[in-house]
């Protein structure tokens, strides 16, 4: 091969990194790993709440190494997601206070403001602004988790909601936080349709105006040949787009009062039927399989 015909050759460029871990920001990221260990569990027995549960759930269980101790194995996730992972970083340490918050009230314990401190100050050290946000979660006071009386634990039992909501957010619900088991439902949804787009940068009512939204949708509910079925096809798609403004959005923040248990029934009832009428959809197969 001629030089010239060597210089024409495309090279091999390495995979971007979101950040470049240096001895500080290595040190941050430990500091932050102790203060997120102080309020959630590393591990759980099945599927209940933890930080190993959090990264499965975001698709991030490569990272998920066991380490010599609790904040190691913690450290280790946040540094792989930190160096490959531009825009994680952030919700994956919310997700894991808003879980935290509620895993101690469960204990009898409530978080205080000097451990979500701890918690902010090194992730804005390494460049994410996530004081607001954090500082908007609702940090329960362990007496007022209003447990559901057993009537109304059955019933939502009798109900049979989707396998995607009999883990966890069952658990929350059983356990008296109304208001996060719903969310969590919510985000669940919209994380399987980023999964089957394969696009994790939109969001929300963007997200759900995608997916099944325009001439040809891509995710499409039926053969789209009468006008029964167009017109399922945009109700779907105003139904998703609504159920992200109105339903999951609000509840990301923390100035929200706690619903009842029957109210949350009632959404839990429709999230449920957004998954079980999305994976009847006709391309669902077609679509997730890429």
């Amino acid at each position: 091969m001629t030089a010239a015909a060597r210089s024409r050759k495309p090279s091999r460029r390495r995979p971007e990194v979101a950040m470049r871990i240096t001895a500080r920001r290595r040190e941050e990221i430990r500091r932050l790993a102790a203060a997120l260990a102080e309020i959630a569990p590393a591990t759980t027995r099945g599927k209940g709440y933890c930080v190993q549960q959090v990264a499965i759930q975001m698709g991030l269980k490569d990272y998920w190494k066991s380490r010599n101790n609790k904040k190691a194995t913690i450290a280790h996730l946040l540094e792989h997601v930190f160096r490959r992972h531009p825009r994680k970083p952030k919700k994956l340490v919310l997700e894991i206070v808003h879980g935290g918050v509620l895993w101690k009230a469960r204990k009898g314990e409530r978080v205080s403001p000097a451990q979500l401190e701890a918690i902010i100050e090194p992730m804005e050290a390494l460049g994410f602004r996530i004081r607001k946000d954090i500082e908007a979660i609702e940090v329960p006071e362990p007496g007022r988790v209003r447990q559901p009386s057993q009537d109304v634990v059955a019933l939502l039992d009798r109900l049979q909601l989707h396998k995607a909501l009999t883990d966890d957010v069952a658990g929350m619900f059983r356990d008296g936080h109304f208001n996060e088991a719903v969310r969590k439902a919510l985000e669940r949804f919209e994380k399987l349709i980023q999964d089957a787009l394969g696009d994790h940068k939109t969001f929300g009512r963007d997200l759900m105006a995608r997916a099944f939204g325009g001439k040809s949708p891509l995710i499409q509910l039926n053969e789209l040949t009468t006008t029964n079925d167009r017109s399922e096809q945009e109700g779907f798609k105003f139904l998703t787009m609504g159920a992200m403004a109105a339903l999951r959005n609000p509840l990301s923040h923390g100035d929200v009062t706690q619903m009842n248990a029957v109210d949350a029934i009632e959404r839990l009832v429709f999230v449920s039927m957004l998954f079980k009428r999305l994976e009847s959809a006709v391309n669902w197969k077609e679509v997730f399989s890429g």
